[in-house]
């Protein structure tokens, strides 16, 4: 089954694309109201990843060029690469994005409560404290009874294992080529698991200029207030726009 996931026929070339890459143990089906509440400012493409949604019974990949390589692909094959580009990523999705805006050099990155790619490549991935933390906060509040709920944290753990094990795949070359694109590197005032200064970082992948912000909330930001979120992804979006030859 293909990775990419899209919510509109409607893709004119000089639309930007905003390609999404969810957290881990996410799916692709949270960007579906992003594209309703975005409208004609972005043609919203979501990357699904094996393991969850209507990718349950899929293989995991072999690792994060797996994963690349085949998005660029589906991109290609979808005239999606012929207009100005935005690639968002939140969280581990951050990391991801970061791959994919080196293959593609888009128009912009976003990045949403991760770590610059330094850290994820001394910390080598995910570990089971981040498992076992995410899985857990999965069900937190939650109104399921005390068996569902722990059958349903479970489930998360066992798509969140799969994460990590990928993230154990990226690899920091030390020349690698930066970015030439601006870097938004957005974090949360009470996110416990990201630092300031871990998000300070991302200046390190670019020759642009770096855009840091910080949301009144914690780690789980995009899904407790997607509208903030969407907002700042609206004034990106428009700065495009302003910068595109008329």
């Amino acid at each position: 089954m293909t990775y990419l996931r899209t919510w509109t026929k409607d893709t004119p070339a000089d639309r930007p694309v905003l390609l999404c890459l969810p957290q881990a143990g996410a799916g692709a089906l949270q960007f579906q109201n992003w594209q309703l509440r975005l409208g004609t400012r972005a043609t919203v493409c979501a990357v699904q990843l094996p393991g969850r949604e209507d990718r349950w019974g899929d293989p995991a990949p072999s690792g994060i060029a797996e994963v690349v390589g085949t998005v660029i692909a589906e991109l290609a094959d979808a005239a999606l690469l012929d207009g100005p580009l935005v690639v968002f990523g939140d969280s581990f999705g951050g990391l991801l994005a970061y791959e994919l805006a080196r293959a593609l050099g888009p128009a912009a990155l976003v990045v949403c409560v991760c770590r610059a790619p330094v850290h994820w490549a001394r910390q080598n991935g995910l570990d089971d404290d981040d498992v076992e933390q995410l899985a857990s906060a999965s069900v937190e509040g939650s109104s399921l009874p005390p068996e569902l709920a722990a059958e349903m944290r479970e489930i998360a753990a066992e798509v969140l294992r799969r994460d990590a094990v990928l993230s154990t795949t990226f690899r920091l070359p030390p020349d690698t080529e930066p970015l030439r694109c601006p870097v938004y590197a957005w974090g949360a005032v009470h996110d416990e698991k990201v630092t300031p200064a871990q998000l300070d970082d991302w200046h390190e992948v670019t020759t642009g200029p770096l855009h840091r912000h910080d949301f009144a909330g914690g780690h789980r930001i995009s899904r407790d207030d997607p509208l903030a979120l969407l907002g700042r992804l609206s004034e990106v979006l428009s700065a495009l726009a302003e910068e595109e030859p008329s």
